[in-house]
């Protein structure tokens, strides 16, 4: 494999098909937008805004997809990361069904989006969450019937310990619950895909360019090396790498680590013994555990 030396070297720079660069900005522009960070969040963003007839400048400062939005474990999940109904006393009941809502939307709205810009980004539908003990597979019953109290349409399945090898080739697990509206896919293929997107519907794309300095005002101006875009109205979407471009919210972003690992292609017979039906899997840890199959039959762990 042959690594884009622009981007840190992983399996997805080293097969990603969308990577066509974009310039970096050497110019004063005007926008009704500007969007900071060329990841999940801020393409997605730009994209929208383009969508509904906004002008949007996107600057970045490394590539599109540089960060841990075009290198993670590429699974395509339902949910918000962790259990919600925590926050019931804060935003009550309906609030707590939104954030349920909201984590099976974006599942579907980045399927449509995919369908809708041709994007080829290895999307594979079939997601299973594996239980580490009894009790963790009982609960996956409460799960499943929450999901069907949502409306949830997607084949869900209880998976007993005993029919397990038909989804994975382990004796670790006491049982699954099989999701058939989750997946996974190549997440740097995919938010590339969608930056594509977002140029063809004129959104103004920037990368290696870096934001030295945000002046606010009546409106915004954002400086870089050489150049500067004013806009009405400005989304900062870098998340862990947003460092001290705006104190403000710099001092709430905590770091977490998450490592990726791939093994050389397997024999096709090997691939489908380990993982039979080529589904996302992820256990119930605290430091979880999520691996798949790649569309080259590495297992990506």
């Amino acid at each position: 494999m042959s690594f884009d030396s622009q981007h840190t070297a992983s399996y997805y720079a080293a097969t990603a098909r969308n990577a066509a660069p974009y310039p970096s900005l050497d110019d004063e522009l005007t926008a009704d937008v500007c969007v900071v960070g060329g990841g999940l969040t801020g393409v997605n963003t730009a994209l929208e805004l383009a969508e509904r007839g906004l002008s949007v400048v996107l600057l970045e400062s490394r590539r599109i997809g540089w960060g841990a939005s075009g290198r993670n474990g590429g699974q395509l999940i339902r949910g918000i990361g962790h259990d919600v109904s925590g926050f019931t006393r804060h935003v009550g009941q309906d609030g707590v069904r939104y954030l349920k809502q909201a984590g099976i939307d974006s599942v579907a709205l980045v399927a449509s989006r995919i369908a809708q810009y041709g994007i080829a980004c290895d999307l594979r539908w079939g997601f299973c969450e594996l239980a580490n003990t009894a009790e963790q597979f009982a609960a996956f019953k409460d799960e499943q019937d929450d999901l069907a109290t949502l409306g949830y349409r997607p084949e869900t399945r209880l998976v007993g310990p005993g029919q397990l090898h038909e989804i994975v080739a382990s004796d670790q697990y006491a049982g699954g619950l099989v999701d058939m509206g989750s997946g996974h896919l190549h997440p740097l293929d995919l938010v590339q895909g969608e930056a594509r997107a977002a140029h063809s519907l004129g959104v103004r794309i920037f990368e290696q360019s870096p934001v030295l300095r945000i002046e606010h005002g009546p409106r915004v101006t954002l400086h870089t090396a050489r150049g500067k875009v004013r806009a009405d109205s400005l989304v900062l979407g870098c998340n862990a790498h947003l460092d001290e471009l705006e104190p403000r919210l710099s001092g709430k972003v905590l770091p977490a680590g998450s490592y990726v690992v791939a093994t050389e292609p397997l024999p096709e017979a090997l691939a489908a013994t380990l993982i039979p039906q080529n589904m996302a899997l992820c256990d119930q840890k605290v430091g979880l555990d999520y691996y798949r199959l790649t569309a080259d039959r590495r297992l990506l762990f």
